[in-house]
């Protein structure tokens, strides 16, 4: 294969699908970053050339022009695509679409269609296997949350390319005040359908979550983002952030279950150090060391009366005071 078709080749990839684009100066920076030293006119006559060829449009309606595929152009796959591949978009498109809103799904379905192709071309029983598939969630499934598509495009390209950009937010409070930031994003995380994007502002080393449909304008910065130091997502997600702490030091919970709900800590224990004891009374006893969050409080309260917990003493008089509460709300 020659120099000139391995080069095109590369350029094809690089070129994203509308509505992004890619300037020929960024075309030229990625594919020298890859070893094909090149000029700014020779990719020009290359993208012209290959625009006759493949579905590729040129955006002149502001500086600096860009290249981008068709927005519904169908993917070119070298090599094809196997069944066995295929199967796997098909499965991630179960997994993810109850979790991500339409704007990120869009990024994935001109795979997916492909691989509906490849699978209704393919004589194996891979084809049938997604129907025979399904993911459910044990929570009250809530709508998700409308997200700008435009918004999604720049947080994701500003996350892939660890940019900075700025953004008009609206925090959760009541009138909701609009706030201006200059957001260092960090990482994403789904959760229960709403996609919350993990990040620092300006040059502050403190990291907090922004739900990404509060964001109601993003504008792409060339400045790179300033991390901060020692940050990883998967520790920032062990240490129970997204659980909400209430306290640093982990507490040993002790708590009655009636058994009828207490089966299923047996199958998926609340901590490594877990024990159940059944009380002959119809009900079992726990104890676990766990994190003091808020999110063990909502998986309590879930459980209503079938649950009593008795240490430690101040976790004990919040759920008492829940409880009297409720009834003084409920006799009225």
């Amino acid at each position: 294969m020659s120099d000139t078709t391995l080069r095109q080749l590369a350029m094809l990839r690089e070129v994203p699908r509308a509505p992004r684009r890619i300037s020929t100066a960024e075309l030229q920076a990625r594919l020298e970053s890859q070893g094909f030293a090149t000029t700014l006119r020779t990719i020009q006559r290359d993208l012209d050339h290959l625009s006759s060829v493949f579905p590729l449009i040129s955006d002149e309606r502001e500086r600096p022009y860009g290249w981008s595929w068709q927005a519904d152009a169908s993917i070119v796959d070298l090599p094809a695509m196997s069944p066995e591949t295929a199967l796997t978009f098909r499965l991630a498109r179960l997994f993810l679409e109850p979790l991500l809103p339409a704007p990120a799904m869009d990024y994935l379905a001109p795979h997916m269609e492909r691989a509906a192709e490849v699978l209704g071309q393919a004589a194996t029983p891979l084809a049938d296997w997604p129907d025979k598939v399904r993911v459910v969630s044990r929570t009250q499934r809530l709508l998700e949350p409308k997200v700008d598509a435009a918004v999604v495009r720049t947080v994701y390209r500003a996350l892939l390319d660890d940019r900075r950009f700025e953004a008009v937010y609206r925090p959760r409070n009541h009138p909701p005040e609009r706030r201006e930031y200059t957001v260092n994003p960090l990482g994403l995380v789904v959760r229960d359908g709403v996609i919350y994007l993990v990040a620092s502002l300006w040059d502050y080393q403190d990291v907090l979550q922004l739900a990404l449909h509060r964001i109601e304008q993003a504008r792409p910065l060339e400045e790179a983002v300033t991390r901060p130091p020692g940050f990883d997502l998967g520790r920032y997600i062990a240490e129970k952030h997204f659980d909400y702490r209430v306290a640093d030091e982990p507490i040993r919970l002790e708590a009655l279950f009636d058994d009828e709900v207490a089966y299923h800590l047996y199958e998926t224990p609340l901590s490594r150090d877990q024990e159940l004891m059944p009380q002959g009374d119809g009900r079992t006893h726990l104890s676990a060391t766990v994190a003091d969050t808020l999110q063990l409080r909502w998986w309590l309260q879930g459980f209503g009366r079938y649950v009593e917990v008795l240490e430690p003493a101040g976790l004990r008089e919040e759920f008492a005071a829940i409880v009297r509460a409720l009834a003084q709300r409920y006799e009225k």
